[in-house]
């Protein structure tokens, strides 16, 4: 008899009974599918016990992770399949022991985990609470799938959404710091005109250049911001690395040995040569800056044929022949945290007052601009590479000398100066009165529109800002327009953009100057626009003002 009285010949009969044993051979059949579904399930699939040691782990999860069942079974997930620490800085150590305490608050979480050569990867897990025949808590079974590609996919899409963010931010910025050096600079050419003291004319002469690089600075970051004006025509790009690699020779450390490899056989894209060459010069100094015992800083170009479109960064090039610019170095290199920031503006790794972190966020409003793509690669000690590719055009123009036309006499000009900015209406109505014009200055859209319906039979130019409250430059003009189908207008800006200023040109403004101007650039416009008989040679009216105005 056994311990509870049961004869063992009873039990023994049992056993081999006919229907015992079928119900032995589909428990066996239904327990080796079940272990075969879950050993090939296309999922990780993994039991670890409360202390955090795996008790289980499928065969995917093998072949996942590079762990075999013998060296992953018995030790703990931290230190084999998850690190200590994910490489934004989150400790995931305290997460793995809240896992195994409080299971239940855990039935979906992403972690970063560690395969066992290193390679870091995203998981999305789901957690289910393992119990034994008294509902204790025994252990966790977790189901992963790999998010890897699409963690990348959404931080891609999150930088892009960060630099369109900080570009608008740049591009506000810049527009009104423009307006500020806009005033600076007109007043130091009022100053300059009006004295017969030599000192104090250099004085202007240096608050001006100060002026003008500030308007530099602006620049970069409207080019950043893709605010800034270009003008788009057929060039050589390999002219253009010429003549960067020549400014280069001349300026930097002379142990850094420059070379060129030009093997593009069509080099010509419709681009905006000055923009080009300030996108290469920031590469070229980024470059030195790296190499401060000197080193290599090679130039090379080719062609390439992209078949469907990719992605490259943040960029996405459509199918087609592009021309791509390689600027490479063997200099200090860059961390992968370092290479994924530097487009960013005011990102700098250099010492303070050796650079204000805006060239290559330039570059990458010159790269946008274009309709390029550029990526980096870089590893610390090994140096940098950019590459830059260009869409290349089928035919390359050819540029015409305009014949020289005989210059035409100024003449005094009666205009409307509409601008919002106090600073800007003061310097133009001051200098380009001295200058022999007579001008009429407004802050608001509604003043302007209600002086020119009174008295635009005797208003020669209207000066208009692109960028006022309420209502921009290209909308009171078309209110203006409405008033006298012939009015004659100039638009001013602190930033445009070709599509716009075509768009401008389209609606019947005459001409647009990029803030901060001078009045010779002005005065340029002028005599253009009456050596084209947009302007008559002389006044038809004498300057009169409405009363009822």
């Amino acid at each position: 008899m056994s311990a509870d009285g049961t004869d063992p010949a009873i039990l023994t009969e049992k056993a081999t009974s006919p229907g015992s044993q079928e119900v032995y051979e589909a428990l066996r059949k239904s327990e080796e599918r079940y272990r075969e579904l879950v050993e090939h399930a296309n999922s990780i699939i993994l039991r670890w016990d409360k202390s955090g040691r795996v008790t289980f782990f499928n065969e995917y999860a093998q072949n996942f992770f590079g762990f075999s069942e013998e060296e992953i079974i018995g030790r703990h997930v931290v230190g084999t399949i998850v690190p200590e620490s994910e490489s934004t800085g989150r400790d995931l150590r305290p997460l793995m022991d809240h896992i195994c305490n409080y299971p239940e608050e855990h039935r979906y979480n992403i972690n970063e985990n560690i395969k066992k050569d290193g390679s870091r990867v995203w998981i999305a897990w789901t957690n289910k609470i393992l119990t034994d025949d008294d509902g204790e808590a025994i252990g966790v079974l977790s189901i992963g799938s790999d998010i890897t590609k699409q963690r990348l996919l959404e931080e891609e899409l999150r930088q892009a959404q960060k630099m369109q963010a900080i570009g608008e931010l740049a591009g506000g910025i810049a527009h009104d710091f423009n307006n500020m050096v806009h005033g600076i600079a007109g007043f130091a050419e009022v100053i300059h005109q009006m004295t017969c003291d030599a000192k104090i004319a250099q004085y202007a002469d240096q608050i001006l250049t100060t002026a003008h690089h500030a308007a530099e600075l602006t620049k970069q970051l409207l080019t950043f911001a893709r605010k800034g004006s270009y003008e788009l025509h057929d060039c050589n790009t390999h002219d253009i690395v010429r003549d960067v690699c020549a400014m280069l020779e001349r300026t930097i450390d002379r142990r850094i040995v420059i070379r060129q490899q030009l093997d593009a056989e069509r080099p010509h894209i419709n681009g905006d040569s000055a923009q080009l060459k300030s996108a290469l010069l920031n590469l070229g100094i980024n470059a030195k800056d790296a190499m401060p015992a000197g080193g290599l800083l090679e130039f090379t170009t080719r062609n390439v044929t992209i078949e469907d479109s990719i992605a490259i960064s943040d960029f996405q090039l459509g199918p087609g022949q592009y021309l791509r610019i390689n600027v490479s170095d063997n200099g200090m290199g860059m961390s992968e945290g370092v290479r994924q920031r530097i487009f960013e503006p005011f990102f700098t790794t250099k010492d303070s007052g050796r650079g204000a972190g805006l060239g290559l966020a330039a570059v990458y409003g010159t790269t946008h601009m274009h309709k390029g793509a550029i990526q980096c690669r870089s590893e610390p000690g090994k140096g940098s590479c950019f590459d830059l590719y260009l869409p290349i055009i089928k035919d390359c123009g050819k540029h015409l000398q305009p014949c020289r036309k005989a210059e035409i006499p100024e003449r005094s000009i009666r205009m409307m100066v509409v601008d919002d900015e106090a600073i800007v209406r003061s310097y133009s109505k001051t200098l380009f009165e001295m200058h022999g014009h007579q001008v009429e200055t407004f802050a608001t859209a509604a003043e302007a529109i209600d002086f020119y319906r009174h008295n635009h039979s005797h208003i020669d130019l209207v000066l208009l800002d692109m960028i006022m409250p309420h209502m921009d430059g290209q909308q009171l003009f078309a209110e203006l327009k409405l008033i006298n189908p012939a009015i004659k207008a100039i638009l001013a800006s602190g930033y445009s953009v070709e599509s716009k200023v075509q768009e401008i040109v389209a609606d019947g403004i005459l001409a647009c100057l990029k803030k901060p101007f001078t009045y010779d650039q002005l005065k340029g416009k002028i005599s253009e626009m009456l050596r084209e008989g947009h302007l008559p040679p002389e006044p038809i009216q004498e300057w009169q003002t409405d009363s009822s105005a």
